[in-house]
């Protein structure tokens, strides 16, 4: 099973580490993530074919996690399973609203965890990979696959990590970001201290994109919390 990996979400390391080795026993490609940000720098940078979300995560409620996922360019309709200890039937339901694929609660029976997790790829197997490659808002465009950006059909030269943090929060639209998360998720291993970066590129994509038709900027500052891009 070596088309796509199957990412765990999930902030207590035992609970983690068991459904790990429950998933790879059965062949499957594990990658994890403890809490929002580090998901968010998975959904960027692997192929995914199936999440397993827990709902206590320790910076985030996890149906926030399932929305921004539902949103994400690359992986909106990737199968997720939400495996937690919530077994309040009105969050199950709301949670397969929000666009859960299942809902298990724990203790969890291995095998049906398994088999529920197959059966989720299995129905979503013709459009798991399927992306739309253009974001567009009033008159800019941003194509995702080229990494071109256009204003009124002009191409914007943007160098390569203002295309980053553009891309990102565009996939992510209405989401607040801070600083460090932005720095943690674009920048990586290669990691700034010094948040002024973000400043820097946010002001340099101002610039060079211009306001919108409505005389706002396409990436809002939320004071005292960070920048999100208004669709």
């Amino acid at each position: 099973m070596k088309d796509g990996k199957i990412l765990i979400v999930e902030d207590e390391k035992v609970t983690l580490k068991l459904i790990t080795q429950v998933l790879q026993k059965y062949g499957f490609n594990i990658i994890t993530a403890m809490d929002e940000s580090s998901t968010i720098e998975m959904l960027n940078k692997e192929v995914i074919k199936g999440i397993i979300l827990d709902l206590n995560l320790p910076d985030t409620n996890g149906l926030d996690l399932l929305q921004i996922i539902r949103n994400h360019h690359y992986h909106k309709e990737v199968p997720i399973i939400i495996l937690t200890s919530n077994d309040d039937k009105i969050d199950e339901v709301v949670a397969l609203e929000m666009g859960a694929d299942d809902y298990i609660t724990k203790p969890f029976y291995h095998r049906e965890l398994v088999a529920r997790l197959k059966a989720c790829i299995r129905r979503a197997k013709p459009t798991i990979n399927k992306k739309e490659n253009l974001v567009q808002v009033d008159n800019l465009e941003i194509d995702l696959d080229t990494r071109q950006v256009k204003i009124e059909k002009e191409i914007i030269p943007l160098t390569f990590k203002e295309f980053e943090v553009l891309a990102f929060l565009s996939m992510n639209p209405g989401k607040v970001f801070s600083r460090d998360q932005l720095l943690t998720t674009i920048w990586g291993d290669q990691y700034i201290t010094e948040t002024r970066t973000i400043d820097i590129h946010i002001s340099s994509l101002r610039s060079k994109l211009g306001k919108r038709n409505n005389d706002k900027q396409y990436i809002e500052t939320v004071r005292g919390v960070g920048y999100r891009f208004r669709n």
